[in-house]
């Protein structure tokens, strides 16, 4: 008798709402017909939802008074599957969007949204919206901004996208804000001229989420589970002139 194909893991927010935001994909997967060379992508892997809550606790705590979170727009810089844009929700920002460059992650994306914005027990508090687009190129909100990256890709296209944030600010008046979850290449913001770090440190998850994170990632070889992120928050603050 065949034995059974083993079924991946669900992680207990997908089990409370029915939605789709499970499961690693890896960066060739991605990459696949967007043009986007694969070594210059990272996998798609659902943020821990405690690991979300606190870097946006932390967030408050050092952008305060420079931009209220209700006046804030959160953008997800490479939302996946959405689980990102879909916890951000249910904090009073001013709204919350998502950027995404797969469009299969913007089909599966999209559909997770339709669920949340009938699902009860979501709570959600700010309205949401999703871009099919590269966010390196695609206009960044007219608001002050919180901008969400989950090491979405390498340093070559990070690179064009902090070009592209200067760029849009230099024209713009409004705080512009980011946070790195899993920050791969920390040192190069510590390094860029216009951008100061505010906090940088590892958020612990929480033990539920510790475990469905193993769960996971016992599924496959190439990534491990600490039971923590190192994330840091940046502020956008032009380069000085002398």
């Amino acid at each position: 008798m065949p034995r059974k194909k083993p079924q991946p893991a669900i992680h207990p927010f997908d089990q409370l709402h029915g939605t789709d935001t499970s499961g690693l994909i890896p960066g060739s997967v991605i990459a696949d017909g967007t043009g986007v060379p694969v070594d210059e992508l990272t996998a798609y892997y659902g943020i821990a939802p405690s690991i979300l809550q606190g870097i946006i606790d932390l967030w408050m705590q050092h952008a305060a008074p420079q931009s209220p979170i209700e006046r804030t727009v959160f953008l997800d810089v490479g939302a996946g599957k959405g689980r990102a844009l879909l916890l951000a929700s249910q904090h009073p920002f001013l709204r919350v969007e998502g950027v995404e460059l797969n469009a299969e992650l913007v089909r599966i994306a999209t559909a997770n949204i339709a669920l949340w914005q009938h699902d009860p027990t979501a709570n959600a508090l700010a309205p949401l919206s999703l871009h099919h687009a590269d966010a390196t190129r695609h206009p960044l909100p007219s608001a002050p901004t919180l901008a969400f990256l989950f090491h979405p890709f390498e340093l070559p296209i990070l690179k064009r996208f902090l070009r592209h944030v200067e760029t849009s600010q230099a024209a713009a008046s409004h705080p512009f804000d980011l946070v790195y979850a899993n920050s791969e290449h920390d040192s190069y913001l510590d390094r860029h001229p216009a951008f100061t770090r505010l906090w940088k440190g590892s958020i612990a998850m929480s033990p539920a989420d510790h475990v469905a994170d193993l769960e996971a990632i016992a599924e496959q070889k190439e990534y491990g589970s600490t039971g923590d992120e190192l994330c840091a928050i940046y502020r956008f603050t032009g380069r000085h002139k002398d």
